[in-house]
């Protein structure tokens, strides 16, 4: 019923309000003049009752845009346009901007052994670590599949590593995910000629440097890549 009315949402808000219209009309035309301040009143409910429904429907849809249905956390296209507004402004500002990629170490293992629902479970006790363990103005998606990305807007390259060495450690001794690891690639913004994909690259780079081993954090500073060996003090962002 829900699915019904969200798709047929805008033509049963029009007809309604056609229907209202044309109601009004007729009661203001033949209607005792004592009754016109019961019209509007009725107006004024229809107005505040319609929008609170839009409202609600508009909510209900950029939720869904935005977010991934599994783990929900933000999807990646709520993602892309996210990094895309924050490296303008650190165009603007030269505020410090990292950008950190998370794959999950051996998952095809756990889905294999344990089954997907069991996999879809792990993925979700991980977005949970994510969401609990990073600060409000950073910005939590999943990438895609096992991947997951987290935006750390005023964060510079030794805070990044910091933060990710922290998650790093919280899912490695997670008691109820399998003993599962992640490997975490990390870059920051530098320099003026600093766009979404150029960073997305860098970081991916990171990333693979860091599956080359598994459950560690890789940096990349220009082309040196630095290597976490998982005893960073866990401190704030």
């Amino acid at each position: 019923m829900k699915e019904f009315f969200y798709k047929l949402a805008p033509i049963i808000l029009a007809v309604s309000g056609f229907i209202f219209c044309i109601c009004g009309f007729f009661v203001e035309r033949y209607a005792p003049s004592n009754i016109h301040l019961l019209l509007w009143w009725g107006i004024l409910f229809a107005q505040a009752s319609t929008g609170v429904i839009v409202g609600k429907l508009m909510k209900k849809l950029y939720q869904h845009t935005n977010s991934d249905p599994l783990t929900g956390l933000r999807n990646r296209r709520y993602f892309d346009q996210k990094l895309a507004d924050e490296i303008e402004r650190y165009k603007r500002t030269k505020r410090p901007l990292s950008l950190a990629i998370l794959d999950l170490d051996n998952f095809k293992k756990i889905n294999d052994t344990y089954g997907h629902l069991e996999g879809d479970r792990v993925l979700i006790e991980l977005s949970n670590i994510l969401k609990t363990h990073t600060r409000a103005m950073d910005t939590v998606a999943r990438w895609g599949g096992e991947e997951f990305a987290i935006i750390l807007p005023e964060t510079n390259i030794e805070g990044a590593k910091i933060c990710a060495e922290r998650i790093r450690n919280l899912v490695e001794n997670c008691t109820s995910c399998y003993k599962i690891t992640v490997c975490i690639g990390i870059a920051s913004c530098a320099g003026d000629n600093m766009d979404v994909d150029r960073l997305i690259a860098l970081t991916d780079q990171a990333l693979y440097k860091a599956k080359e081993k598994k459950n560690q954090v890789v940096s990349i500073e220009g082309s040196l890549f630095i290597e976490g060996t998982g005893l960073l003090p866990f401190t704030p962002c």
